[in-house]
C-alpha cells in the first residue's frame, strides 16, 4: 500500500533516513523510501505486524476475538483495503496453522 510505506519507512529507519531518501526528489526519492522499508526480509516482512499498530484497541479485539468482522474492519481500517471473500479462505488458513496446539 503506497501510502503507507514513507510512515512504515520512517518508523523503521527514523526520520531522518526517509528525509534524506526524499530529498532525492520525484520516482528517485519515492524508490529510496521503498528501499528503506524492503532492506531486507526482516524489514519487508515487518511490515505486516506494522499494520497492527495503525488500529484502533476495539479493531485489535475483533482480531483477538477471531470474528468476520474484525478481520474485515482490520483490512478495510488498518490495512486500507477491501475485505474480499477470497481474502477470508486465507485468513481462516492462517488461523488454522498459528492456534494449532493452542
Amino acid at each position: 500500500m503506497p501510502n503507507y510505506v514513507k510512515p512504515y519507512a520512517t518508523s523503521i529507519a527514523g526520520a531522518d533516513a526517509v528525509a534524506k531518501a526524499e530529498a532525492a526528489g520525484g520516482d528517485a526519492g519515492l524508490k529510496a523510501v521503498l528501499a528503506l522499508a524492503n532492506a531486507d526480509d526482516a524489514k519487508s516482512f515487518g511490515s505486516a505486524a506494522w499494520f497492527l499498530t495503525q488500529c484502533k484497541p476495539e479493531i485489535r479485539a475483533g482480531l483477538v476475538a477471531e470474528t468476520v468482522d474484525g478481520w474485515h474492519k482490520f483490512l478495510t481500517d488498518c490495512v486500507g483495503t477491501t475485505a474480499a471473500a477470497e481474502r477470508d479462505t486465507s485468513w481462516g488458513a492462517a488461523k488454522q496453522v498459528l492456534l494449532k496446539g493452542v
